[in-house]
């Protein structure tokens, strides 16, 4: 019994130590795998992270200056002993959004050697997206704090207790604080490049804000142009002016947006004054010959040469052929004029100081057109006309007295001197309804779109309402010249303002609110070569609220030489002073007089007292302007009435527009050096087969 019982413990241990040698040896291979597998890893990403040296060393410097695909590096770099970096590659694209998305690549290389002694390479790529840096990447902006867009302005614009704003907050001028409030800033990363006036607000609670920020390029370089060459609509709003024959007219256009598309329509329209109806100015070539007999086709002449001595024409004649200078007949133009006529002969150079006035004595024709016998009034001329000069023959007309409001001073806050233009910052206006019969351009007419649309309305203002199913960017020019009706010698202009009639919501936003839904396709850009205004309608709560209350906008907007601005000048306010032009002095006038017989039209006036407060101005969006516009005008100021004119502000901003994407085409904010600051928009590394080993 003894000897089995040896035996079987013999044989036990025997088992328990092979088992125990299995399990040894099992452990052994496992840790010096877990080993091998931890050092692989380790290595792997020191590859990746020499990729990612390469690309930030090489490619982040280069990158915002490409315009075409470049190799920076091929060999590879040694880098701190760890291993190299290759094959760093920038190139760029644009997107269907016509956004630029700038790519770098790089591979980085890390050698180590294996269990056996032998070296392993392992290389990975990583790549990188970045986009430039928008302005619809800002919750606000301003080139300036300065106060602009409207008449009567201030000395500054100030951030009060009321105003609440996240987001970037940015300005390349000084940021003021208003004495008696300060702003709630605490969503906000807050910059200025002139520092910040603190006021009365606490600078210590301001230590996250930049007041020595980088000036951002303002308007930005080329954007408008590069968004007028990928434009998908163009509609045009100067077909009526500086033709050859007839008065100079402009054109408004009006966008609707709406379900699967935008309705649009045109008509034209003139700024008062508006002189009486008459013969329509008509364009010639000078003619130097002084006798009917000799005039050539398409031309004009007086019947005497220019005296170089006194620097005057000695004339009792003018001599008319009956075709104008692009071959018109224009007999029945010629027809019109009636003796006792004022007319005018100029030169259709508005830089050239060529003009002379009449009146005419008696009419009589010739075989080729008309001559009239003329007294001269004035005349003012550096030098006298020369051969085939384009010179205008003009109706001298008097204000048409049929026309309500026909006078300078409700349309214009400048001086009536014959030179004087109207500023960004004066009076503007939207109030030209169409004509009787309907819109004379273009019927409303429904255009189809809704993907990466862009709309250009060349040499025009624009107002905008709507529902906005889509992604669009509404694109406008600077300013455009005419010359006015009672008096086409003189020049004036209209700046190209985008006017907000109505509200301008995307479909699936708050209609209460106007809140945006995170992430919806929706995208509308308004990008103005001068203001953006929000209009004096009775859907925007004109008439101190009376028929409609509040505007709600989404919408990145931007205001290249203007100011988002609500107009202000035009209201209800009982004192003339504040609703009226200033007769004597045009340039001191605060309101255009027309607003206590609008909002609805009525023949007699009726005001609101000290208030035309028109609701809360709900924003959801991003907003860029060259100077800071007014949203309310109270005391203390120019407009010394409480509680005043205008909105409350609830601004918010859209992080679709740097979460996702931003309306097409619109601008990029660059450095003052011309160079762009990116923003990454992704990264990642790029799958490849790249494990060597050597021998």
């Amino acid at each position: 019994m003894k000897h089995s019982s040896q035996g079987t413990v013999t044989l036990t241990a025997v088992i328990f130590i092979f088992v125990s040698l299995l399990l040894t040896v099992s452990y052994l291979k496992y840790a010096m795998s877990a080993a091998v597998m931890q050092k692989y890893r380790f290595e792997e990403s020191k590859a990746l992270f020499l990729a990612e040296t390469g690309i930030n060393v090489e490619a982040l410097p280069v990158l915002p200056k490409i315009t075409d695909p470049v190799q920076v590096i091929n060999e590879g770099v040694l880098f701190s002993n760890m291993g190299t970096y290759s094959d760093v590659y920038c190139s760029t694209f644009t997107d269907n959004m016509g956004q630029n998305i700038f790519m770098a690549r790089g591979k980085g290389t890390s050698t180590f050697k294996n269990t056996l002694g032998k070296p392993v390479s392992i290389t990975r790529e990583a790549n990188l997206q970045m986009i430039p840096e928008s302005f619809a990447h800002f919750m606000y902006f301003t080139e300036s704090e300065e106060p602009g867009g409207g008449p009567g302005l201030g000395s500054y614009v100030s951030f009060g207790g009321s105003d609440i704003l996240e987001g970037k907050v940015h300005t390349n001028g000084q940021m003021q604080m208003s004495n008696w409030g300060c702003p709630d800033f605490t969503n906000a990363q807050v910059s200025a490049v002139q520092g910040i006036a603190y006021g009365n607000c606490d600078s210590d609670s301001w230590i996250s804000a930049n007041d020595e920020a980088e000036r951002i390029g303002f308007p930005p370089d080329n954007a408008r142009q590069r968004a007028i060459e990928n434009a998908t609509y163009v509609f045009t709003a100067d077909d009526l002016l500086f033709r050859s024959s007839g008065k100079d007219s402009l054109i408004m256009t009006e966008i609707e947006f709406v379900d699967n598309g935008f309705m649009l329509s045109q008509w034209s329209y003139q700024i008062p004054p508006i002189g009486v109806e008459g013969p329509p100015p008509t364009t010639f070539r000078w003619d130097l010959d002084t006798s009917p007999n000799l005039l050539t086709d398409r031309r004009i002449a007086f019947d005497a040469p220019w005296d170089t001595t006194s620097g005057f024409y000695w004339t009792d004649s003018l001599f008319i052929d009956n075709e104008d200078m692009d071959g018109n007949d224009i007999t029945n133009v010629l027809d019109e004029y009636e003796v006792g006529d004022t007319i005018s002969v100029f030169a259709s150079d508005p830089d050239s100081n060529k003009n002379w006035l009449g009146e005419i004595i008696s009419i009589s024709t010739s075989v080729s057109g008309a001559i009239f016998q003329v007294a001269g009034i004035f005349q003012s001329f550096d030098n006298g006309f020369v051969d085939a000069e384009e010179v205008i023959l003009s109706f001298f007309a008097s204000p048409d007295n049929s026309i309500p409001f026909n006078r300078f001073a409700y349309y214009h806050s400048h001086q009536d001197d014959g030179w004087s233009l109207c500023d960004t910052s004066g009076f503007h206006h939207f109030d030209f309804e169409p004509p009787p019969g309907g819109a004379d351009i273009m019927s409303p007419t429904m255009f189809y779109s809704g993907d990466q649309t862009v709309i250009y309305i060349r040499n025009g203002q624009v107002r905008v309402k709507g529902s906005v199913d889509g992604q669009y960017t509404i694109v406008t020019d600077k300013d455009t010249y005419y010359r006015r009706s009672d008096d086409f010698t003189v020049w004036d202009r209209v700046w190209n303002n985008i006017w907000i009639v109505d509200d301008l919501i995307y479909t699936d936003s708050n209609t209460l609110t106007g809140e945006v839904v995170y992430g919806t396709p929706n995208r509308l850009g308004l990008f103005s070569g001068s203001n953006i205004i929000l209009a004096n309608t009775e859907a925007n709560g004109a008439r101190n609220s009376s028929n409609g209350i509040d505007l709600i906008v989404n919408a990145a907007m931007l205001a290249s030489e203007g100011s988002v601005v609500v107009q202000y000048w035009q209201n209800t306010i009982s004192n003339a002073a504040y609703s009226g032009p200033n007769f004597g002095n045009n340039g001191a006038s605060l309101a255009d007089g027309r607003g206590p017989r609008r909002n609805p039209t009525s023949s007699f006036p009726s005001y609101t007292g000290n208030s035309d407060i028109r609701g809360y101005f709900r924003f959801w969006g991003s907003m860029s302007q060259n100077k800071r516009g007014y949203m309310k005008r109270n005391a203390p100021g120019p407009y010394n009435i409480s509680p005043g004119i205008g909105y409350d502000k609830d601004y918010h901003y859209d992080y679709n527009f740097t979460d996702f994407s931003i309306p097409p085409y619109f601008p990029p904010a660059s450095r003052e050096d011309g160079s762009m600051a990116l923003v990454m928009k992704a990264y990642g590394e790029v799958p490849i087969n790249s494990n060597k080993g050597t021998n």
